[in-house]
């Protein structure tokens, strides 16, 4: 198999995938993800009661907290299937730490600059400003869990399935924008209506690309965590809308927009100015984001 620049470090990468690298078996581990990623939901309502405030802090780290299951279950998947553990897909680990450390402080310096320069258009909306001294308490536990879950998506994302698809083929379709472009339909569900899915699945997909970029280009998943935990740390602990779930986090909070009216649920609303302008808002946000890691760890 043969590699050019800029992704000869796959070669290394993809090393440990190359024995039992079947097709079926990458399939089954999937499913068996997937099943164990169904269930936390249930669990998550077992926990919480049926009636229970999603918009909390504990509810929110409960939520980011139980990806423990699906890497947990992940982590098993391919020991049995592929007879390796965790370490090798990430690559060298001391290598892997210190690209995480970089992207996530370089991301970070840019988020820090580019948040406010966003929020800045913000300034008409009645934003609502949780107790500092509660965002406070809750702001080292729900870290934790932000990246346990960002290090969940990119260890089955780019560190299997990126790995796994680049020891059958050395083609970018294949281990790049496959596992891409799945990461993205994973997101479909997180927009209230059909247009909001499909630029959450957009935007996701255009962070997966920038992950598998970086993560070929180092050799190891650690760029990838740093930049996936910066960007959702970002978004998750600065600003959200009320009373909606995962903002529990939240520093500032929108006010809550309430149940939308049946016609906002058309793909027609990806047509309008101001969707077109948060378009090109999001592929600029990633596009600063992989150059600030790629500076950063000169790849």
């Amino acid at each position: 198999m043969i590699w050019h620049r800029p992704y000869l470090a796959m070669a290394a990468f993809t090393a440990p995938a190359r024995p039992a690298g079947s097709l079926l078996r990458i399939i089954a581990v999937l499913i068996i993800f997937e099943i164990a990623f169904a269930i936390m939901p249930h669990i998550y309502f077992s926990l919480l009661g049926p009636d229970a405030d999603l918009s909390t802090p504990a509810a929110t780290v409960l939520d980011f907290g139980l990806f423990i299951l699906p890497a947990a279950t992940l982590i098993l998947a391919v020991r049995l299937l592929h007879q390796r553990g965790l370490a090798s897909m990430i690559g060298p680990r001391k290598l892997a730490v210190r690209h995480t450390v970089v992207a996530t402080l370089a991301v970070s310096l840019v988020l820090l600059v580019q948040e406010p320069a966003l929020l800045w258009f913000d300034l008409s909306e009645d934003l609502g400003l949780r107790n500092p001294a509660l965002w406070l308490v809750w702001l080292l536990p729900g870290i934790v869990a932000i990246t346990l879950q960002c290090a969940t998506e990119e260890l089955l994302y780019r560190g299997y399935l990126q790995q796994q698809l680049g020891a059958l083929s050395s083609s970018r379709w294949v281990w790049m924008v496959l596992p891409s472009v799945y990461f993205g339909f994973g997101h479909l569900y997180n927009g209230d209506t059909v247009a909001a899915g499909v630029l959450w699945a957009g935007w996701a997909t255009l962070l997966g690309l920038a992950c598998a970029d970086l993560t070929a280009r180092t050799g190891t998943l650690g760029a990838a965590v740093g930049l996936h935990v910066a960007n959702n740390i970002f978004a998750t602990v600065i600003i959200a809308e009320a009373q909606t779930p995962s903002s529990g986090l939240a520093l500032l909070l929108y006010p809550y927009a309430g149940d939308l009216p049946p016609d906002d649920f058309g793909l027609i609303a990806l047509l309008t100015p101001f969707t077109l302008f948060d378009i090109v808002v999001s592929i600029m946000g990633v596009l600063v984001m992989w150059l600030a890691a790629r500076v950063a760890l000169r790849v």
